[in-house]
């Protein structure tokens, strides 16, 4: 069965713990990638989920929430939470990255042959909805509208398989990582 939002805030008007839980188990998932794509880093997009959750119960925010507007309104506390987040982000931590950039781009340029194939390997690695995405957006150069009308899906489905398939292709290989961002967004 599945449970429908106006039943979960049903039970969460009456501080029915069980609407929290049927709360968490339909959003958790779907909130952390969302998160996700913001942070970029899974364990901290689950914990600020996890943080908005708790914050949502402690605070009692949810008792005169309008079931048709659920979705939309954890996806925009999720963005507003992340934004929040980034903004505390020390701006020099990742100076070190940038000043590497010379170096990775130059063992990129002098092996582009072999970087190139080890990508396309580990595209063709990817469960298929991912890699059909991953080569419409970025192997043929589609907007993600295209993408979607050519796979027969939704733009958040192909939001989705992209930002697990990126996940998956710059977790393959820490020296991957490195070269993929080159590769995709460098002029072919």
């Amino acid at each position: 069965m599945r449970t429908t939002d106006k039943y979960i805030c049903q039970l969460l008007s009456t501080d029915n713990k069980q609407g929290m839980n049927l709360l968490f188990k339909k959003y958790f998932e779907s909130l952390v990638i969302w998160a996700d794509t913001f942070l970029n880093d899974m364990d901290q997009s689950q914990d600020l989920v996890q943080e908005l959750f708790v914050g949502i119960w402690r605070k009692r925010t949810y008792r005169n929430w309008n079931p048709d507007k659920l979705p939309s309104y954890l996806h925009v506390a999720v963005k507003n939470s992340c934004y929040n987040k980034l903004r505390k982000v020390d701006v020099l931590k990742n100076t070190t990255e940038i000043e590497n950039f010379d170096k990775v781009y130059e063992e990129f340029e002098s092996n582009k042959e072999e970087i190139v194939a080890k990508i396309l390997e580990e595209v063709e690695k990817l469960p298929e909805r991912g890699r059909e995405v991953v080569k419409c957006i970025y192997l043929k150069g589609m907007k993600y509208q295209e993408a979607a009308d050519e796979l027969n899906v939704s733009i958040q489905t192909v939001k989705t398989h992209l930002v697990r398939s990126l996940k998956t292709l710059r977790s393959s290989s820490e020296k991957l990582g490195d070269f993929f961002l080159l590769y995709f967004f460098s002029e072919k």
